[in-house]
């Protein structure tokens, strides 16, 4: 299967999860098919594929579909007025602006809870493997919610800022890769490499955010300036593509780096 088709896959399963009428329903669809580019979704099915020729579908699709459900949840809240109080993403109405402050929140609620569920089921139905996947999944939401409440203090220093962007956009990155990977079978060290791997593009796929973002405020591009920003999105993709390459089937995986290196909005 190639990625082409795993994400047309995908996105018929995912849509499958909100089939409900009601408005509340609406907002959910809204929140969750807005034009996403579907990053974490994709990094479960490369980070399965790196170390298996044919891993198994069903249950990388499982897990495309918790991590995206948790993405969603995170960024529905993280507009919200008590937290980064956004009005528009990707061009349109955040969720509580066209919805109502309580229907953000009480989405979001619902996008986690219906993550636990998909992964809850996924560990009865495949088994172990699965479920220290789903586990690592569960504790990388964990850390993001940390992320978020450092994000909320206040950064100053490029470590400050180095240690927010691991917990609040690294660890969703390294829990999707690494999840594939467990499932497909990966071994302790293929499983290192993985992360460390997605430990990279995380911080690489935040700094080349960052720099996209020209009118943000407070960024580790504010904070160390622009050529030295490109210089760590430079060497951070390095550090992906070195490990990719030490993985059995990680072609895409470098190929996949270098398009988050220069891609645009």
């Amino acid at each position: 299967m190639t990625t082409a088709e795993f994400r047309e896959l995908f996105e018929r399963r995912f849509a499958a999860l909100f089939e409900g009428e009601s408005e509340f329903d609406d907002a959910l669809r809204y929140a969750c098919f807005g034009g996403g580019k579907r990053v974490r979704p994709v990094g479960v099915w490369l980070g399965a594929s790196a170390v298996n020729a044919a891993p198994p579908v069903d249950e990388v699709i499982s897990l495309a579909c918790a991590i995206e459900l948790i993405h969603s949840y995170s960024l529905v809240h993280d507009d919200l007025p008590a937290m980064d109080n956004d009005d528009y993403r990707r061009g349109r109405l955040t969720v509580h602006k066209k919805f109502g402050e309580a229907a953000g929140i009480l989405v979001g609620d619902m996008l986690l809870s219906r993550a636990a569920g998909v992964l809850a089921e996924g560990a009865v139905k495949f088994g172990a493997d699965f479920a220290v996947a789903a586990r690592v999944m569960a504790d990388a939401a964990a850390d993001m919610v940390r992320g978020q409440v450092l994000d909320l203090q206040g950064m100053r220093t490029e470590e400050e800022f180095g240690a927010m962007y691991a917990l609040k956009t690294g660890a969703l990155f390294r829990a999707a890769f690494l999840a594939g990977a467990i499932a497909a079978g990966a071994t302790e060290e293929e499983r290192e490499r993985v992360s460390a791997y997605a430990e990279a593009l995380g911080l690489g796929f935040q700094i080349a955010d960052d720099l996209l973002d020209e009118g943000e405020e407070s960024s580790l591009v504010t904070v160390v300036g622009e050529e030295a920003a490109r210089e760590l999105l430079e060497k951070c993709t390095r550090e992906a593509v070195a490990c990719a390459a030490s993985l059995p089937h990680g072609e895409e995986l470098a190929a996949f780096a270098e398009q988050l290196r220069t891609r645009k909005k």
